[in-house]
């Protein structure tokens, strides 16, 4: 770089000479220099903080990088190009060697993104990227409040949570967080929050902020609300942050709700979540006591806390996902089956017996989906394990596969007589109900309190108990046939979601 002091400080000169007076590179170089000029994309002290011989030749920074930054590694660029610019993202997006350089020729035209949280927010090449970025962000935030009452996208809540001041809005604003992903939701967080929420978003009422893991992971966790972006923020089951958002909720005035549709503080030692919970006990209860609500599945559950805090909303059919089967099932060959996820094994263990009982005298097939981890080690003699669905843990895939797949003439609902399990909602019968298959369930409260014994369900207590109840549905059809049509009638009088979103809105209404 021993060239004359005229010649590094004329941009158009550089490019010439470096180009060796080809048209085509001048053209090219030229563009990228001033749009990268133009832009602002590099911090002149950063830059020559890595390249000392640009700030001895007094040289411009763009121009320096045009030919000598370009080769350092990404994370050296990054060092010095502005953040709003992620350099490994759109190289990976896009499979391009040189971001910068693609982006500005060829990607700012084709609306590429340059980080992940873009969403088109920059519109021109000729003024500094960071104003626009954050222009166009807000610009678009706004609107999204304005115009959208249930966000689910991480591009809107990503940088809403992380705003110097709110937005003005007419709604309740809700922050809603789950220790679930939001996209592809498991059962829990669909069935509690998002079929309630995304209905009452259609009241005009409200403006609901759904978080789930997959975003919390993207976030800067200690750089979340800065200000009163919520009126309430509901909380489910367990975050990583407890105790950061309880702060900034009690700092600004934030009403703060617990929902749980489980005992989780009454995990046992030998559940394979114990260990978990038990690393943020602590952090759970501290929440728990300074909530101002707590919304729970069952009365069981709901005596684990505070009376005078605490509403019972009851699971119903999520007619969403999946609709009511006409009718049970009434030929082939005899079939019993249990679902469940992969930590109920004790309650399978129950009924082992049970099955091998009745194979003395009964050909029938039990088929199991679920319920065993590859940990337990179990003995597939007695059960015939269904090969779960890709992608199985999304309620939306689960449920209408399950739908197809249990073509049962009885399921069985054992469950183990534990502190835990007393929490448990009749989800389970809920669904059978409208599955078309009869169900026995384990005679504990959470079935006994909503189950009539040989009208909507048959309850069973000792192995001997559960062969009796079984053989009495598999001998009679028309048992089955009066056992599922009571049960869905009930369901369908007593379990519907305009109920659960009544009480959601008569909770936030009480609270604002």
């Amino acid at each position: 770089m021993n060239l004359s002091k005229s010649i590094k400080n004329s941009p158009l000169a550089y490019i010439a000479m470096k180009s060796k007076a080809s048209p085509k590179k001048i053209s090219m170089y030229k563009k990228i220099y001033s749009r990268i000029k133009n832009l602002e994309l590099i911090d002149k002290d950063k830059y020559v903080a890595v390249h000392d011989d640009c700030k001895v030749q007094n040289m411009d920074v763009n121009l320096h990088y045009l030919y000598y930054g370009v080769k350092d590694d990404l994370a050296t660029q990054q060092s010095y190009i502005t953040d709003v610019f992620n350099l490994e993202f759109y190289k990976s997006k896009y499979e391009v060697e040189n971001p910068i350089f693609d982006y500005v020729l060829d990607g700012f035209f084709k609306n590429n993104q340059i980080n992940v949280f873009d969403n088109n927010y920059v519109n021109t090449l000729e003024t500094p990227i960071f104003t626009q970025y954050y222009n166009g962000q807000n610009t678009k935030l706004h609107l999204e409040v304005k115009d959208n009452c249930y966000i689910t996208d991480k591009r809107t809540l990503i940088p809403y949570i992380q705003l110097e001041k709110p937005i003005d809005s007419d709604k309740i604003r809700i922050g809603v967080f789950t220790n679930d992903p939001f996209e592809n939701l498991a059962p829990c967080p669909y069935i509690r929050l998002h079929g309630p929420f995304n209905k009452l978003s259609k009241s005009d009422k409200y403006t609901f902020f759904m978080y789930g893991m997959d975003s919390y992971v993207m976030m800067d966790i200690d750089n979340i609300l800065r200000s009163k972006l919520f009126d309430i923020v509901v909380v489910q089951r367990i975050l990583p942050f407890l105790d950061l958002l309880l702060a900034r909720c009690k700092k600004y005035g934030i009403k703060v709700v617990y929902e749980t549709d489980d005992d989780l503080l009454g995990v046992e030692k030998n559940s394979p979540s114990f260990e978990y919970v038990d690393r943020v006990r602590s952090q759970i209860t501290n929440f728990i006591d300074n909530a101002d609500a707590i919304t729970v599945t069952t009365p069981n559950l709901a005596s684990k806390f505070d009376s005078n805090k605490t509403t019972i909303i009851h699971n119903y059919y999520v007619n969403t996902v999946f609709n009511v089967k006409k009718d049970i099932k009434r030929d082939g060959k005899l079939k019993l089956g249990y679902y469940g996820t992969l930590t109920h094994s004790k309650d399978l263990f129950l009924i082992k017996d049970v099955i091998l009982k009745l194979k003395e005298n009964y050909d029938f097939d039990f088929e199991v989906i679920g319920g065993f981890n590859a940990e337990d080690d179990v003995c597939e003699d007695w059960y015939d394990a269904v090969e779960l669905p890709l992608n199985n843990m999304c309620f939306e895939v689960f449920m209408p596969w399950l739908s197809k797949v249990a073509n049962w003439d009885v399921a069985l609902v054992p469950l183990e007589n534990s502190k835990f399990n007393l929490g448990k909602s009749e989800l389970k019968y809920i669904e059978l109900a409208v599955l078309g298959i009869p169900g026995v369930y384990s005679d504990m409260p959470v079935y006994n309190t909503v189950v009539k014994n040989g009208v909507n369900g048959l309850l069973a207590t000792d192995t001997k108990d559960w062969v009796l109840k079984i053989e009495e549905l598999l001998s009679d059809i028309s048992l089955r046939e009066n056992i599922r049509k009571n049960a869905l009638n009930d369901v369908l009088e007593n379990y519907s979601l305009d109920e659960v979103v009544n009480k959601w809105d008569d909770l936030f209404s009480k609270l604002i």
